[in-house]
């Protein structure tokens, strides 16, 4: 499928800030276990995979892991397993509803990682913390991003978060990242068109495959043989104080990183 375009990060590489910060912290700090879980999806389990394979490299034991199918509806027992693990670290393959279930249930057994991550869901803005009881129970809760947060200083960016505030009103760091996401694929079409005057698909795909590299809010784009954006950049966020901010890799972040994370309220 090599004519499918993904302006957004690779997927497999998405959780390799949160694995690499991880790594990065003192020795006398770093955890040593950690535990996974991740639904059989094409979009969560290559992260999950990558950072376990990363993790376990630079010392830190598997503690539990857990495959199940996109179907599932009950997470309590895959919960309970990671809450029976121990581990440091939770690492979880999620889409929104199995995050907040995980969420629900560490609260109610008052188990408290030093670091939770989930590869979707916390990036859903007012979605995700309505559904944990709050923004208090979202505090440093981590989740990667291709590339995007509210502020960010990427082309047209400012414009598009003015845009969507007036037409849908609430505050920058509600909106969910699938806007900048969908804001950035018409970007690059956009440009694509123009450059070529053309809406043809056949000028379209040969002039996406060309070498060039377009500009979006979530940065710059420019795509190899696979449609992969190979200039993407993937970024670290955490839930701090009401706000989901970027805090690694140093470079890139407007906050430090909140580790460990705080006891639940």
């Amino acid at each position: 499928m090599h004519n499918l375009f993904d302006v957004s990060a690779p997927v497999a590489n998405l959780l390799v800030s949160f694995s690499q910060y991880i790594l990065s912290l003192p020795a006398g700090q770093r955890p040593t276990t950690a535990a996974y879980a991740t639904q059989d999806d094409p979009f969560t389990q290559p992260q999950v995979d990558t950072a376990r394979k990363l993790l376990e490299q630079g010392g830190v034991k598997t503690a539990s892991s857990q495959v199940y199918p996109s179907e599932t509806t009950d997470y309590t027992p895959i919960a309970q397993k990671m809450i029976a693990s121990g581990a440091q670290v939770i690492v979880t393959g999620t889409l929104l509803p199995d995050i907040v279930a995980y969420i629900q249930a560490f609260k109610q057994q008052h188990y408290n990682p030093q670091a939770i991550i989930a590869t979707a869901g916390p990036d859903q803005g007012s979605q995700f913390t309505n559904a944990i009881g709050g923004v208090k129970n979202a505090e440093g809760v981590y989740v990667p991003n291709g590339g995007w947060y509210p502020s960010i200083n990427t082309f047209q960016n400012a414009q598009m978060v003015k845009d969507f505030l007036a037409k849908y009103g609430g505050t920058a760091d509600s909106i969910s990242s699938d806007v900048a996401e969908a804001f950035a694929v018409g970007q690059v079409f956009q440009q694509a068109a123009t450059k070529i005057n053309s809406i043809d698909n056949a000028k379209l795909i040969a002039e996406l495959h060309s070498g060039s590299t377009y500009q979006s809010v979530q940065g710059p784009v420019k795509f190899n043989e696979q449609g992969e954006n190979i200039l993407a950049t993937g970024y670290l966020f955490q839930w701090q104080k009401g706000s989901l901010v970027s805090v690694y890799p140093a470079s890139q972040a407007t906050n430090q990183p909140e580790f460990p994370k705080p006891t639940w309220p």
